[in-house]
């Protein structure tokens, strides 16, 4: 068995897997690629799949209720020994029973409530996994766009300050500027120039996430559009308590009550009716019929049911604290996301003005440098002020976005946003 995992995982290679996935459209839109990403996803499909089986185990735990037909046969010869002589007889001998349930105790229903709670568990589950890889995939476009658009402007502005220093240089030469102020004014381009290798590796990390999600190489991003408003995602907060994390976890405390009950009832007796025909391999003999009510009662097992109840009652008490902790960690996630939304909404137009003003400072700075009255210290830092503001901007612009997500997602809505089927499977 050793062996054949290890086969199986050299067998099942990266590339072949990932030849079969078609690449996500994204002329489409962005809230209809994030559905195509998710639906071609290997994790979603698992649990597609495993939701369906737990669906079916309902008609399992459910069958029991219904009339059991059973039927047997033997084939063969039957020997008699220690008689005057040794009688062997061949033939066919069968039976048939036929039995129905009428009570156990409250074992049946157990076992329906629980694989219910089960199918329900994995249902919540698949979509909370349908709004973790939204988020993700999300993650990815928007992360990619702001690490390029960045880039592109780092490299705009450090051209721009390199031909402005080229400028000053000759007014140096020509003794117009003290060159201790040229020293200065490099050393802070060069600090603007080292955050390049940031942002790129930034960029190459996104676009690895990007061809996971869209398996499609990241070409020149535009910003996504906005598929929710803050005041809507404020009002989907309010509903937290509703959230796939919180349905799995409530629908798993289901699972443990019935496991409990299931426990419980087997210390009571089971009942069934039972009618049942069997025919003899000598055909002298008669066919024996039997009907009655069947009792079943163990008085004994060596303490298995009194292990099996409080291994219950410990799974039990384990999933209450497990919703509690869920719903604390859940409620603090989403007020924490919330303040960091209204400091970025806050925070966004002061970056603009800022923005505004730095501009203007550099214009004036680059005007009056020539006459004596601005120095190059001051359109230096006016530059890098600029451009500090203008990259804040950006990156606070794919903030926000993320965090607008990212709260769709703790709720539940995103799913919902894009498209993706929440129903049950058919």
């Amino acid at each position: 068995m050793a062996q054949e995992v290890s086969d199986t995982l050299t067998e099942t290679t990266m590339p072949d897997a990932e030849a079969n996935i078609a690449p996500v459209d994204i002329a489409m839109g962005f809230g209809p690629a994030l559905k195509s990403a998710v639906e071609a996803n290997d994790a979603y499909r698992a649990l597609l799949a495993l939701e369906t089986a737990a669906v079916e185990r309902i008609g399992v735990a459910s069958s029991v209720r219904h009339p059991q037909i059973t039927a047997n046969a033997n084939v063969g010869a039957l020997r008699e020994t220690g008689g005057i002589a040794d009688d062997t007889t061949t033939g066919i001998a069968g039976g048939l029973t036929i039995s129905q349930l009428v009570y156990d105790g409250g074992t049946s229903r157990a076992e329906v409530n629980g694989a219910t709670a089960e199918a329900l568990a994995a249902r919540a589950e698949r979509v909370a996994q349908g709004n973790a890889l939204a988020l993700e995939a999300a993650r990815a476009w928007i992360d990619a766009w702001q690490f390029d658009a960045r880039l592109r402007l780092l490299h705009s502005r450090t051209d721009e300050m390199n031909r402005l220093m080229a400028q000053i240089e000759r007014m140096a030469s020509n003794g117009m500027i003290d060159r201790g102020a040229l020293e200065s004014a490099r050393r802070q381009i060069i600090d603007i120039a080292l955050e390049q290798t940031r942002l790129e590796a930034d960029l190459n990390e996104a676009r690895v996430r990007y061809a996971r999600f869209f398996n499609r190489p990241v070409g020149q991003l535009a910003r996504p559009a906005d598929l929710v408003s803050s005041t809507e995602v404020r009002k989907a907060a309010k509903d937290w308590q509703q959230s796939p994390q919180l349905q799995r976890a409530a629908a798993e405390l289901l699972v443990s009550q019935a496991a409990l009950a299931k426990a419980t009832s087997a210390f009571r007796p089971s009942a069934r009716l039972q009618a049942g025909v069997t025919s003899p391999m000598e055909q002298e003999e008669s066919t024996d019929l039997s009907v009655g009510l069947v009792l079943e009662y163990t008085f004994s097992d060596g303490g298995r049911r009194r292990s099996e109840l409080d291994s219950a009652q410990a799974r039990h008490a384990a999933a209450e604290a497990q919703l509690s902790d869920a719903q604390r960690a859940l409620n603090a996630e989403i007020e924490a996301s919330l303040d960091q939304l209204d400091a970025i909404e806050k925070s966004m137009p002061l970056v603009a003005r800022q923005i505004t003003l730095s501009a203007s400072e550099a214009k004036t700075a680059r005007s009056q440098i020539a006459t004596g009255q601005a120095n190059l210290r001051q359109l230096v830092e006016a530059e890098i002020e600029n451009y500090r503001a203008r990259d804040r901007h950006i990156a606070l612009q794919a903030e926000r976005q993320i965090l607008l997500m990212t709260i769709e997602s703790r709720t539940g809505r995103l799913a919902q946003r894009i498209g993706l089927s929440i129903g049950p499977v058919r």
